[in-house]
């Protein structure tokens, strides 16, 4: 069992540091457990020094069916300050078959502080366990624990995590840490899908965007071949589109520019509002390509303006935009367009 550091800010906190504190421990524990003075009882029980471990232990391994997790938060706040890894290991390497789900729930937020407070430990018994909480419970700590440490064996694991709403921002930071490492997985997390009763999930459409994200960040893309990014170019997922239309704008040729410009318009009437916001702030990005084909659109014809239908909307968003983009405001026909849609 590790000493109690007296260089640690809640032993600091608690002056845990004095050979006498004059703190009950009884008292300390009461503390601890409330909802209203936990903090207070963290600071009362390090102050009691090396015997308030025993009973901090006990308190850790109690059930709470209730699923409230804060006060066992407060014991391993405790027992990280008492230097008890020992005790915080044990607890996170037992395997505790919880079936009630609010019960498991409040379980597993505690075995997140647990991980937490272990930063370092990197055993093989260790990360093994790590790599079961991460797989299996999709627990943010023991996903970050395994990004930290590089493990090769989890990257999977990690990427398999960016399809749950709640582990993905986790996975998602795990993943940044293996840097080019993850190329090849990321490529065919992008491309693999989900299909039930033949249709693509949204869990697996949710991780292929977010792992084409990743890649975008990285800059891992770029070098993709032109067949790739159609690939994302024509998907049938709008949000994958986008991304792989930026793609394109950024490092296509000329010709494969005008197609990307060309499939935004296409799709611009049939996307919600918000990327249909993003869509335009796109086109607005490559004015250049994008300039003549929203000429012609803005041309073709204009909204009534009683027409509140999908095409409608969006011939008025490239008609806004059309304002922007032209240098002096002559595009074709604009004023009879914009005395239609007023």
């Amino acid at each position: 069992m590790t000493p109690v550091d007296p260089h640690h800010p809640v032993a600091v906190a608690s002056g845990a540091s004095r050979p006498d504190s004059g703190v009950s421990l009884d008292d300390a524990l009461n503390r601890l457990v409330s909802l209203q003075d936990g903090d207070r009882g963290v600071l009362d029980a390090v102050a009691c020094g090396r015997d308030a471990i025993a009973p901090l232990r006990t308190l850790l391994f109690r059930r709470e069916p209730s699923g409230l997790f804060q006060p066992r938060c407060h014991v391993v706040e405790a027992l990280a300050a008492l230097g008890a890894r020992d005790v915080l290991r044990e607890f996170v390497l037992s395997d505790r078959d919880i079936a009630d789900p609010v019960e498991a729930a409040g379980e597993d937020a505690v075995l997140n502080a647990a991980v937490r407070a272990l930063h370092g430990e990197a055993d093989e018994t260790f990360v093994q366990r790590l790599l079961v909480l991460a797989c299996t419970r999709r627990l943010a700590a023991p996903i970050e624990a395994l990004g930290a440490l590089r493990h090769p064996g989890a990257l999977a694991c990690l990427l398999a995590a960016l399809a749950d709403d709640v582990a993905r921002p986790a996975a998602e930071g795990a993943i940044r840490h293996y840097g080019r490492a993850a190329r090849t997985l990321l490529l065919a997390a992008v491309t693999e899908r989900d299909v039930r009763d033949g249709a693509e999930t949204e869990s697996s459409r949710r991780r292929r965007r977010a792992a084409l994200a990743l890649l975008l960040e990285t800059g891992d893309a770029a070098d993709l071949s032109r067949e790739q990014r159609d690939l994302w170019v024509h998907d049938d997922d709008p949000q994958i589109v986008v991304a792989g239309c930026r793609l394109v704008l950024a490092c296509g040729d000329p010709a494969e520019r005008g197609a990307a410009i060309g499939r935004l318009l296409d799709m611009l009437p049939f996307v919600d509002w918000k990327l249909r916001s993003e869509m335009v702030d796109c086109l607005e990005d490559n004015r250049g390509d994008a300039r003549p084909l929203i000429r012609a659109l803005v041309a073709s014809f204009a909204p009534d303006a009683a027409d509140f239908s999908p095409p409608a909307e969006a011939q008025r968003y490239l008609i806004r935009l059309a304002h922007r983009l032209d240098e002096h405001g002559g595009i074709v026909s604009l004023g009879v367009v914009e005395e239609r849609c007023s």
